[in-house]
């Protein structure tokens, strides 16, 4: 190989932008293009729908790490011959940054390539609910028993950072927090087009309309959390998209919005005091204050009975009214438009 080409690594973690990261990429593939970085598609291959999103394809991998190192490394050799003069590759999967084996999928190529590592983190509170929205609720039944089990673990970004060092030096290894007050203009798709160095200017760009991802209001996921008939595993998101082809932004979650209070919210982050602190002296070392903003008392509301209750039944009415009005009406479409 002739000069070292570069492999732009976003791992993570989940509910930390990823998603509208993701459809900012799957936006600009050709605008980066033209910058010399290449957004391969779901397979990493440019033979297919490229949506700047590789989850999946990294979730096979880890289950067979050997297979999963030799078909990476096969990916990027034929993406970098396919790409002809392209210099970067761009990869988003935000499964890797907590997945024990994702470095070492990574151990032949860092020896031919120069890859750098974008990880956000957030306060593990935020994060942890997050996670249980997006993912656990779907398979589990019991909020408390799952917090019990996972915290600690869960969100331990020194033992996340640790595990990629392995592989990736500290040094090629980004590491931003998911905070707007520390975010490049408040925005997290500006903070990595940022971290991709480009000359062009980041309003030449075409930016995603709507918010990627969001999660449910309470009372939604207490309806459904644990049902087997709706949710098939934990990715299973057919239920989150028929909600919202139906009522649109309707039911989207306050983000005030907390099942938790305030000091059950400073015990979970308790549980990572050392941990976080490792992550500020290695990472943000230049940073004075605490890693991540204090949990305010009036940050957040717990939702009483009468209010999930209402909440509950107008989610049942605009879902049964939605369906009538798609039934009468099909070719017209439903709550939103889909991109």
């Amino acid at each position: 190989m002739d000069r070292r080409r570069k492999i732009i690594l976003h791992i993570g973690a989940g509910k930390t932008g990823s998603s509208a990261i993701q459809n900012f990429l799957d936006l600009n593939v050709d605008a980066l293009r033209r910058e010399g970085i290449v957004v391969p598609d779901n397979d990493l291959n440019l033979s297919g729908r490229i949506y700047g999103n590789h989850v999946r394809v990294f979730r096979e991998w880890n289950d067979d790490p050997a297979a999963g190192r030799q078909a990476l490394e096969a990916a990027i050799a034929a993406l970098f011959e396919k790409a002809g003069d392209a210099s970067t590759i761009v990869i988003s999967a935000e499964n890797l940054a907590s997945y024990g084996a994702g470095p070492s999928l990574f151990e032949g190529l860092v020896k031919d390539h120069d890859i750098e590592a974008i990880l956000y983190i957030r306060r593990q509170d935020e994060f942890i609910l997050s996670a249980w929205q997006q993912w656990n609720a779907k398979v589990q039944e019991d909020l408390l028993a799952w917090l019990i089990a996972v915290v600690g673990a869960l969100g331990n970004w020194q033992a996340y950072l640790v595990n990629w060092e392995k592989v990736i030096p500290r040094a090629n290894i980004r590491v931003r927090i998911f905070d707007r007050a520390q975010l490049k203009d408040g925005d997290v798709i500006a903070d990595f087009f940022d971290l991709l160095g480009l000359a062009a200017p980041f309003d030449s760009f075409a930016y995603p309309e709507r918010q990627a991802n969001p999660s449910f209001a309470e009372a939604i996921m207490e309806m459904v959390k644990g049902n087997k008939r709706i949710f098939r595993d934990a990715h299973d998101n057919r239920f989150q998209e028929f909600v919202h082809d139906i009522t649109g932004d309707r039911y989207v979650k306050n983000s005030k919005e907390s099942m938790l209070t305030s000091a059950q919210r400073r015990a979970i982050v308790a549980k990572y005091t050392s941990s976080n602190l490792w992550v500020q002296k290695v990472y943000f070392a230049e940073k004075k204050d605490s890693l991540f903003a204090p949990i305010k008392d009036d940050a957040y509301f717990l939702p009483d009975a009468r209010t999930m209750i209402r909440q509950q039944l107008g989610f049942l009415v605009a879902i049964v009214l939605g369906l009538y009005q798609w039934r009468k009406n099909p070719k017209k479409g439903r709550g939103r438009k889909r991109s």
